[in-house]
C-alpha cells in the first residue's frame, strides 16, 4: 500500500492531512473536518470583525468594507442553503 502524501497538518490537533482528505483551509493554517469551523462560526467571526474598531482583520482579506459585507451576505445565503452547522471543506 502506498502512503498518501502528507500535505498539511491540523492547526488544532496536529493530525496530518493527506492527499485526498477533506480539510478546511483558513489563511495560513488548516483544519481537519473535526476541528473545522461551521458556517455559523465563520459568520460570527466576520460579523464581529467588521464591528471591531480597534484591530479588524477584514482589511487583510478584502479590498474594502463592501467586499467584506458581501462575504457576510454570501455566508448568510450558504447558511440558508446548507444550515448553520455545515462545514465548508475542500479535498487536499
Amino acid at each position: 500500500m502506498t502512503e498518501r502524501e502528507h500535505l498539511y497538518t491540523c492547526e488544532d490537533c496536529g493530525k496530518p492531512i493527506r492527499a485526498g482528505d477533506q480539510f478546511q483551509p483558513a489563511d495560513d493554517c488548516n483544519f481537519c473536518p473535526e476541528h473545522a469551523a461551521t458556517l455559523a462560526d465563520i459568520l460570527d467571526f466576520w460579523t464581529d470583525d467588521i464591528a471591531d474598531q480597534d484591530s479588524p482583520c477584514w482589511p487583510y482579506e478584502f479590498d474594502d468594507i463592501e467586499d467584506a459585507q458581501a462575504h457576510i451576505d454570501d455566508l448568510r445565503e450558504q447558511i440558508a442553503q446548507h444550515g448553520p452547522d455545515h462545514k465548508p471543506l475542500r479535498i487536499a
